[in-house]
């Protein structure tokens, strides 16, 4: 089954809104690290959007034709949380999941909020670059 038009627009898009989850679950764990939380950050988006756009574009060489792992490949963006949860070493002091904490600040998913609305205009960003080089197949049906 090869990915077109719309059907590739909407797997992109819950992909990079995959990725982006993984991207705020990186960060919010990795305050409780000694690592800089945007890269992790940065790492959750890019293990779960890279593997599959490489699956993905493996249809184009046909002896390599993995494309049918790409939807399946987005979950990749698990190793880098997994890799986050390993590292963590103080917990105690590690931001609250969801509401707000003793100072009243609110957090989700241990992200600040004004951290949330950064992450999703990124992928928002990210997403608008990818359908530019998409645009043969998303739009010229």
């Amino acid at each position: 089954m090869e990915l077109e038009g719309v059907g590739l627009a909407i797997w992109v898009a819950c992909g990079f809104l995959l990725g982006g989850v993984f991207a705020m679950l990186c960060r919010g764990l990795g305050k409780s690290t000694e690592r800089n939380p945007e890269f992790l950050a940065n790492m959750g988006f890019f293990w779960a959007v890279v593997p599959a756009a490489m699956f993905g574009a493996s249809a184009f060489y046909a002896p390599l034709d993995a494309s049918f792992l790409a939807p399946f490949a987005y979950v990749l963006g698990i190793v880098p949380v997994l890799g986050t949860l390993a590292m963590r070493t103080d917990t105690l002091h590690a931001p609250a999941w969801f509401g707000a904490d003793d100072q009243g600040r609110f957090y989700i998913l241990g992200n600040r909020v004004e951290e949330v609305v950064t992450t999703l205009l990124y992928v928002l960003l990210a997403y608008e670059i990818v359908t530019i080089f998409l645009w043969d197949s998303l739009y010229r049906e």
